[in-house]
């Protein structure tokens, strides 16, 4: 039993020991100061070595041992003790993030404060948690605990578990995931009827309008609207006869559907823009089209053509003839260069992947002392040698080089034999003929293969102009750079397959959650016009017969405006997921859309597992440029991690994901956003772990989504990662893109 002195001396750290200091003080004495004795402060124990090296002094007061010569020091206890003024620093209702400093099977022990220790009892549990806590805390793990108890006497405190809240609501809260639809939440859809009402109340000039459509229905339909709102409209099928009524007369508007035979509609949208500068051009197409043709149509909206997205609303048109202005593809902002290269994911990640071998070809060159390396590619279909990369010497770029078959590059890619030349002899100049063709000032090279799991093979050269004494380290460096080369390759070609299956399914989430509000909407329709045809077969057994006309009409124009809001329902979704599927290369993007389209694709996943969706919008628009596509598949991950967890956890009970954006400082570069969930919390240890292929903490994970996330942002230039995670208290992520 320790019997502690409130003696304090003074003392020199004289030795390291493993377990902890030696010391001795100013009268001679020596003893011993144990790790856990050095300090209240977390950091400074886990430190100890170098905050308190040898030669190190201070106070420290003395320990004695009963039936024991050993003197003990504290150096912690000459500092302070923190049971001083326990109680003026804690109370009941205080939540403490506590540090698990170590679990046994009744419970854990969580050190609150500096020197502050309690022990949260498994009694203190959920009543769903039904584990052992040796498997449920890990030391390190940052645990919220509340204070129940504490006993002075025996220094002794009982901690318990806080009462889990959903995060207070505020005015700007939204519970999005009982909404009925993300893109009219928070406003109704203005009915038909009031729009036209409207807008044939305020009158508008009369506009002479050309129709280009080969859709015989959409064409009849646009057309015949225009008409009843008094414009004068003339149609054409195809390109070529509206360039013939153009001869004749030019129109105010042209509306041009943008995939018309022969000649498109964006080579039409030019002809008139050049023969006619004083038509205002409108072009139509759907989603998918504009983002086949996004570049085509960049460059129109650069000259003025505006676009609007197919199936056409009447608000569309009500827009376009109240406004001069844009249709749904705005100007870029002036800041953002119109040239700037647009990358595609596989483009940025192929980009990514060529700087790191371009820095091993550098470092391979360099260590060797060869004036040239380059790694060749071999393609056995095509029956070609192409340059990958390169390093010093003359640069060739990424071309084909058919002669190649014909020398050994193809020998050491194919056969995967490697060669190593000290000089190139006449005995050798026949077999080399091609890559001497290639590079005549070749005397000495080295050859490897470089094994990837692919149709096409490779191989590295190094190559100098003049012969070298290839050593055997030299031999063994060349090996072991072809197997880090591989590396880099073989990492590349997992990434793209798997991006491939990350965005297959997306597109599966896509296609479920279409099929899933389509229906939604369709079948209200249904019912609706069973009802309707019910009321109409009361009104013939009306008593009032002078009145059933009337009431007849009343009743099938009020149904006909539900119809047409439902309908118009279903075009407004099929448009939000035409957008979301079309998303690849950089665009100019709203980020609280990009979450909300986010959330919307999980909606009925969440619902089902009674999870709701909190999301606070900013204040004022966010806006960045980068890969939209690439985003939402990072948020869809985190959050349909945050969902499994909740789920696998509490599957009766269910939990919340709350997201938010964290407002950035002027000069800042990116932005934060951040996914916050009331889980089961992440282990300290396992914070960076999370984000390796294949691992994964579910019975059925895959171990690929968070590690595509992590990959996929460092391709935009940004970074995920835990900002913060408790056990039993859920766990927030960051996502931070690059503005």
């Amino acid at each position: 039993m320790k019997k502690t002195s409130k003696k304090t001396v003074h003392v020199r750290v004289i030795k390291q020991l493993a377990i902890g200091l030696s010391v001795e003080a100013d009268d001679g004495s020596r003893g011993l100061v144990r790790a856990r004795e050095i300090s209240w402060d977390e950091n400074r124990r886990a430190n100890w070595k170098k905050k308190y090296p040898i030669g190190w002094k201070g106070q420290a007061t003395i320990i004695t041992l009963d039936n024991s010569q050993t003197i003990e020091f504290s150096i912690r206890l000459a500092e302070k003790d923190p049971w001083d003024d326990l109680a003026s620093r804690i109370h009941n209702e205080k939540i403490f993030v506590g540090i698990v400093g170590g679990v046994v099977g009744y419970g854990a022990f969580i050190e609150i404060a500096p020197g502050i220790s309690g022990l949260l009892h498994r009694s203190q549990l959920p009543v769903w948690f039904k584990g052992d806590p040796l498997n449920l805390f890990w030391p390190g793990d940052k645990v919220k605990v509340t204070v129940r108890a504490i006993d002075y006497g025996q220094r002794r405190i009982s901690l318990s578990l806080p009462f889990s809240q959903v995060p207070e609501e505020d005015k700007n809260l939204r519970n999005v995931s009982s909404m009925s639809s993300m893109k009219d939440s928070g406003c109704p859809l203005p009915s038909i009827t009031s729009n036209l009402t409207e807008f044939i109340r305020k009158g508008t000039a009369k506009k002479h309008i050309l129709v280009v459509e080969d859709e015989p229905e959409q064409r009849v339909a646009l057309s015949n609207w225009l008409r009843k709102i008094g414009q004068r409209v003339e149609v054409a099928e195809n390109s070529e006869k509206a360039l013939a009524l153009l001869q004749k007369t030019q129109p105010d508007i042209a509306i041009i559907d943008i995939g018309l035979p022969k000649i498109n509609g964006a080579q039409l949208a030019e002809m008139i823009l050049d023969q006619w500068p004083k038509v205002r051009v409108i072009s139509t197409t759907d989603w998918a089209r504009a983002d086949e043709m996004m570049e085509m149509l960049e460059k129109l909206q650069a000259r003025g053509v505006e676009l609007l997205i197919k199936p056409l609303l009447p608000e569309d048109i009500i827009h376009l003839l109240e406004n001069q202005g844009k249709g749904f593809l705005s100007p870029l902002p002036n800041n953002v260069e119109e040239n700037r290269a647009e990358l595609t994911l596989s483009e940025v990640s192929a980009s990514n992947e060529s700087q790191k071998i371009k820095a091993l070809l550098q470092q391979f060159r360099l260590l060797l002392g060869f004036e040239q390396v380059i790694l060749f590619t071999f393609d056995s279909a095509q029956r070609s040698v192409s340059i990958l990369e390169q390093s010093g010497g003359t640069q060739f770029g990424k071309k084909v080089i058919s002669s190649l078959i014909f020398s050994p590059v193809r020998d050491v890619a194919e056969s995967r034999q490697a060669i190593f030349v000290n000089e190139i002899s006449p005995l050798y100049e026949e077999r080399f003929r091609y890559l001497l063709e290639f590079i005549p000032t070749m005397k000495s090279c080295i050859g490897v293969p470089v094994f990837v799991q692919t149709t096409a093979s490779y191989a590295l050269f190094a190559i100098d102009a003049k012969p070298h004494q290839i050593s055997n380290e030299q031999r063994a460096y060349a090996t072991a750079m072809a197997l880090a080369i591989s590396s880099v390759l073989e990492q590349y070609i997992f990434q793209e397959k798997a991006i491939l299956m990350q965005r297959a399914a997306l597109i599966g989430q896509l296609t479920r959650a279409l099929v899933h509000e389509i229906n939604n909407l369709i079948a209200p329709l249904a019912s609706r016009l069973g009802n309707l045809q019910e009321k109409l077969s009361l009104l013939e057994k009306s008593p009032h017969p002078l009145d059933l006309q009337e009431q007849r009409n009343h009743l099938v124009e009020s149904e006909l405006i539900e119809f047409q809001t439902y309908i118009r329902k279903i075009i407004g979704t099929t448009r939000m997921f035409g957008h979301i599927a079309a998303k690849e290369k950089n665009e100019i993007l709203r980020v609280d859309k990009i979450i909300e389209e986010t959330l919307f694709l999980l909606r009925d996943t969440s619902n089902r597992l009674h999870v709701t969706f909190l999301f606070t919008p900013p204040d004022e628009f966010v806006v960045i440029r980068n890969q939209g596509a690439a985003l939402e598949q990072v948020l869809l991950n985190i959050m349909l991690n945050a969902i499994q967890q909740i789920s696998e956890l509490r599957p009766d009970i269910g939990g919340w994901v709350r997201i938010s954006l964290q407002s950035r400082p002027s000069n800042s570069t990116s932005l934060r956003i951040l996914v916050e969930d009331n889980g089961p919390g992440i282990h300290v240890s396992l914070w960076e772990k999370i984000f390796d292929v294949g691992f994964t903490t579910r019975r059925d994970g895959s171990g690929i989504g968070l590690y595509i996330s992590r990959s996929l942002m460092e391709q935009m230039g940004g970074k995920v990662y835990i900002q913060d995670s408790q056990v039993l208290g859920g766990t927030t992520f960051a996502v931070e893109v690059p503005c």
